[in-house]
C-alpha cells in the first residue's frame, strides 16, 4: 500500500507541464535594447545640460504568438519511469492479495486439520478408557478363572487323595529259632478304593554287628506279592526267612551284640498314573520288662533316616 502511494506521489509530480516559450527572455531584452537605441534623443547644443537618456520596453508580439516546443527526454523518461512504478505496485498488490487469500486459506486448512486432529485424539482418548476396561475385565476373567484352576485342582487333588490307592507294610512279631530257619513275616495292606499297580520291590533279612541299618543289603529278595493289590484283596502275607541259627548267633543277638534288620520297598503306580513308593528300615529289639519277672520283651523299631521309612 505504502509502494501504491509513493507511486501515485511520482506520477502527480513528474506529470508534463506547460511548456514556456525557448529564447523568449534574451529575445525580449533584444527588442528592449534595440528601442531603447532607437529612442535616444539627439543631442542639443552646450547650451541646454545634458540628461539622462529615457528607456521604455515594450515587447515583440511577434514573439510572444512563438507556440512552446514539446517535452523534454528528461521529462520522458521520468514519466515512463513512474509509470513502471505504478505498474510494479499494482501488481504487488495483486501478489499481496493473492499471498493473503491463500494464507487465509491454509489458515482455515490448518485450523480444520486442527479440529479433526483433536476429534481424533477424542476418539482416541474414548479407545483407550476402552481398553483399559477390557483389559480390567479380561484380568478380572483370569485371576476368577485361575481361582477356578486352583479350586478344581484342589478339587481333583482332593479326591485323588481320597481314592487312589496306598500301600503300607506291617511287621509280624519275630521269633528266633534254634537249628530251625526264622521266618520273618509281614502283611502289605491296600487301603483306598482303587487298585494298586506294583512296579517292583524288594526285602532282606539279615543280622548286623551294629543296630544302624546295612544299606548294601537293601536290594535283597522281590515280595513275594501280586502285581496288582486292591480292595478286593487288602491284605497280603508274605515272609522272609533267615538261615537256622546257632546257640552262638542267639545269644550274642539276646546280649545286643548282634541285631536282626529287615528292610524294603514297594514301587507302585495307582490308577490316576501317580507314582508312589513304601519304604521301610526295621531293627529287632529286645527288652527287659519288669512286670515279666524279667523276661525279655521284643519289638521291631524303626532305625534309620526319615526317607528309609516313607510312605508316599
Amino acid at each position: 500500500m505504502k509502494l501504491l502511494i509513493f507511486a501515485a506521489v511520482l506520477v502527480w509530480g513528474f506529470a508534463p507541464q506547460a511548456a514556456k516559450p525557448v529564447n523568449s527572455a534574451p529575445a525580449a531584452a533584444k527588442g528592449a535594447a534595440t528601442h531603447a537605441t532607437g529612442s535616444t534623443p539627439t543631442k542639443k547644443p552646450d547650451s541646454a545640460p545634458a540628461q539622462s537618456p529615457a528607456i521604455s520596453i515594450v515587447p515583440d508580439d511577434h514573439l510572444a504568438s512563438v507556440p512552446p516546443s514539446g517535452p523534454s527526454d528528461l521529462e520522458v523518461k521520468m514519466t515512463w519511469f513512474a509509470g513502471t512504478l505504478a505498474a510494479v505496485a499494482v501488481l504487488q498488490f495483486f501478489a499481496l492479495f493473492w499471498q493473503t487469500f491463500s494464507l487465509r486459506k491454509l489458515a482455515k486448512a490448518s485450523g480444520s486439520h486442527t479440529q479433526e486432529m483433536e476429534y481424533q485424539s477424542r476418539v482416541l482418548d474414548g479407545q483407550l478408557k476402552v481398553m483399559a476396561e477390557q483389559l480390567t475385565a479380561v484380568k478380572e476373567t483370569a485371576s476368577a478363572s485361575s481361582m477356578s484352576a486352583m479350586a478344581a485342582k484342589e478339587s481333583i487333588e482332593r479326591i485323588i487323595s481320597r481314592e487312589r490307592a496306598r500301600l503300607r507294610v506291617e511287621l509280624q512279631p519275630f521269633y528266633l529259632n534254634f537249628n530251625a530257619p526264622s521266618p520273618a513275616s509281614y502283611t502289605v495292606e491296600h487301603e483306598g478304593s482303587t487298585d494298586a499297580y506294583v512296579m517292583d520291590s524288594h526285602v532282606s533279612v539279615y543280622v548286623s554287628p551294629s543296630r544302624d541299618p546295612d544299606r548294601s543289603s537293601v536290594n535283597g529278595r522281590p515280595m513275594p506279592i501280586p502285581r496288582i493289590i486292591g480292595a478286593q484283596n487288602p491284605v497280603v502275607a508274605a515272609q522272609d526267612v533267615l538261615h537256622p541259627f546257632t546257640s552262638q548267633e542267639i545269644d550274642d543277638i539276646r546280649q545286643l551284640k548282634s541285631f536282626v534288620h529287615i528292610t524294603g520297598f514297594i514301587r507302585y503306580k495307582d490308577v490316576f498314573e501317580g507314582e508312589h513308593e513304601t519304604r521301610f528300615n526295621r531293627v529287632w529289639s529286645i527288652a527287659r520288662m519288669n512286670h515279666l519277672n524279667g523276661e525279655p520283651f521284643t519289638y521291631w523299631e524303626l532305625c534309620g533316616t526319615a526317607d528309609e521309612n516313607v510312605e508316599t
